[in-house]
């Protein structure tokens, strides 16, 4: 687990409206990185559920010749759920309130995107995380 990783993605979640918990996990379903609202175990579930949802989506995708998916947004009674790619097949899986405005989380994800880059979602760094636990 990076703390620097945690760090920037608890300083986003603080500074963007409406945005109440996220994780972000590897291109292999390992988590990486979760708000200070979640335990470890919590953490650990969405993150596997994050995996997996990127992998159906990504396959949808690929079997309607739709190109790549850069994101996906459910829409829940409470919030929306916003699964986002990063870099190297690194995912962000961000809940949301029904209020926020999801144009702004979304630019905001991607300008988090941006932000972390390669460095910290690289497949080194994930065995890395892995081994810390």
């Amino acid at each position: 687990m990076s703390t620097d990783l945690s760090f920037l993605l608890n300083n986003n979640v603080r500074v963007v409206p409406g945005v109440s918990q996220a994780v972000a996990v590897s291109v292999d379903g390992l988590l990486l990185a979760f708000t200070d609202g979640l335990n470890r175990d919590a953490a650990e579930r969405l993150a596997a559920v994050a995996s997996g949802l990127n992998s159906l989506i990504n396959g949808a995708a690929q079997e309607l010749n739709a190109g790549g998916v850069r994101g996906n947004i459910t829409d829940t009674d409470r919030g929306y759920l916003i699964l986002t790619s990063l870099n190297r097949g690194a995912s962000l899986l961000v809940l949301t309130r029904r209020d926020a405005d999801l144009a702004y989380v979304t630019a905001e994800l991607d300008r988090f995107a941006e932000q972390v880059g390669d460095t910290q979602l690289n497949p080194s760094f994930a065995a890395a995380a892995a081994g810390a636990r």
